[in-house]
């Protein structure tokens, strides 16, 4: 039910704009449906409103990496490693972009 997912998200961001989590869920529903634009809009105003939010720059890496933009993915992974130092995930994401980053492989 991602359309009245999407007026519900829609809803809570723009009446309570200052809630961070309220554009990060957005922001994962439009992973979802493949609006990455509009994915990395919402997540960049969970992070000028929330700079630590884990989720958003875990989000961030992933959109990056559906995009093809490595080095974009690698610098979102390397800022979430900083917020959250001991997540497997990030880690793991990392190195997976520097390896394709390094041979070159998407």
């Amino acid at each position: 039910r991602y359309a009245e997912a999407m007026v519900v998200f829609n809803r809570l961001t723009e009446s309570f704009p200052e809630y961070a989590e309220g554009w990060n869920k957005r922001a994962t529903l439009h992973y979802v449906l493949g609006n990455l634009d509009a994915s990395i809009s919402d997540i960049e105003m969970t992070l000028e409103l929330e700079p630590r939010h884990f989720g958003a720059l875990s989000g961030l890496g992933m959109v990056y990496i559906q995009r093809k933009e490595l080095g974009k993915a690698k610098q979102a992974f390397e800022n979430l490693i900083e917020v959250h130092p001991n997540s497997p995930n990030a880690k793991q994401n990392l190195e997976l972009v520097e390896e394709r980053l390094r041979f070159d492989i998407i």
